[in-house]
């Protein structure tokens, strides 16, 4: 548990540094409220942006809670890696319980981006990886 906050927090920083480095305004500017987007490239980097403002719950206090939607049809994937197991499919546009921080695994290339940060998804009652490249919309739910 603590490697994986220490893997999610270095992931989170380095994903901080990338955008500030081809962010045309500070991230400190994006507002909590979500804001209509044109694209869904906009989109991710304004819940990336969102993600990596966002405050860890409290310990003792009830842990958040995430949902996805793909925008095309996604791999359920039983590891973050392009050639793990398939354990299903998840249809485009139906909203998915997710894990509130995305994960680094192994590099692939789907919906039009590469990358090699995964969403952990809960999908017809398993847990497995979706691409992140391939989220729409992403949300807290509590």
């Amino acid at each position: 548990m603590v490697l994986k906050r220490i893997f999610t927090a270095i992931g989170v920083a380095a994903a901080a540094f990338a955008l500030s480095l081809s962010a045309a305004s500070p991230a400190s500017a994006v507002p909590d409220v979500p804001t209509p987007v044109k694209s869904r490239i906009e989109s991710l980097l304004i819940d990336t942006a969102r993600i990596e403002n966002a405050t860890a719950p409290d310990t003792a206090a009830e842990p958040r809670t995430c949902r996805a939607r793909f925008a095309e049809n996604v791999n359920h994937r039983l590891q973050a890696e392009a050639g793990s197991a398939i354990i299903g499919s998840i249809p485009a546009g139906a909203w998915v319980q997710t894990s509130c921080t995305r994960v680094a695994g192994g590099e692939y290339t789907a919906c039009g981006l590469s990358s090699d940060f995964w969403m952990e998804v809960y999908w017809n009652g398993n847990w497995g990886h979706g691409a992140w490249g391939c989220v729409q919309d992403w949300e807290f739910t509590s």
